[in-house]
């Protein structure tokens, strides 16, 4: 009897087995793998197990995460307009329109250049209420921006006469404008220096509402 009880308390004592230790940057794979293979098979083909292999990741903590294609798919689509950096001045109006106009090249001809002409397109191809979401997802990343410019104009720095939807729109404007005007073959051109263009479109901005 002795034996066995020191035979448990021996097996008690030891620390549980550990399983395969969580991956952190598992979410970040996944859902950049998510934008994708939507921007490039579009709703029609889009699966968690096609996501899975992509990512790579096992399709069981793909699963747990998002039980559905449409809970993956609106998750990443919330990374197509990138969220502000922790380090975000919300003083800095240059730096937010500069910020701005990076993220829409980026969304034009960047990495995720196939994702929002699919999400125009196949808008009416949507589960309910998934192109609003969609919608809402994009006005609240441009909302920051909107803040920032009233924001702004309440020190001065900008005419506050002058609606911030037109600055943005101004800004948004003429980046798609160089773009469709560019011939596809130099397009990845301004995506590589994409700061310069950027700050070149902000500043011109810039300088036509303040003269």
């Amino acid at each position: 009897m002795t034996d066995t009880l020191e035979s448990v308390a021996t097996e008690t004592s030891r620390p549980a087995a550990r399983g395969r230790p969580a991956d952190p940057d598992i979410e970040r794979r996944v859902l950049a793998a998510a934008l994708t293979v939507y921007g490039e098979v579009g709703w029609a083909g889009f699966t968690l197990d096609r996501v899975a292999r992509r990512a790579p990741v096992g399709k069981g903590a793909l699963y747990r995460r998002w039980p559905t294609r449409e809970d993956l798919l609106l998750a990443a689509l919330e990374r197509l307009a990138e969220p502000a950096p922790a380090d975000f001045d919300p003083t800095d109006l240059r730096g937010c329109l500069i910020s701005m106009a990076q993220q829409v090249i980026d969304m034009f001809i960047g990495s995720k250049a196939l994702v929002l002409p699919r999400v125009l397109i196949e808008a009416a191809q949507y589960p309910p209420n998934f192109d609003a979401t969609v919608q809402s997802i994009v006005r609240a990343r441009f909302g920051t921006v909107r803040d920032v410019i009233e924001a702004a104009a309440g020190r001065g720095e900008v005419p506050a006469r002058i609606p911030p939807d037109l600055i943005i729109d101004a800004i948004i404007g003429r980046v798609i404008s160089i773009i469709v005007l560019t011939p596809g073959a130099r397009r990845a051109a301004i995506n590589a220096e994409r700061s310069r263009y950027a700050e070149s479109v902000t500043d011109y901005v810039l300088a036509a509402i303040t003269s």
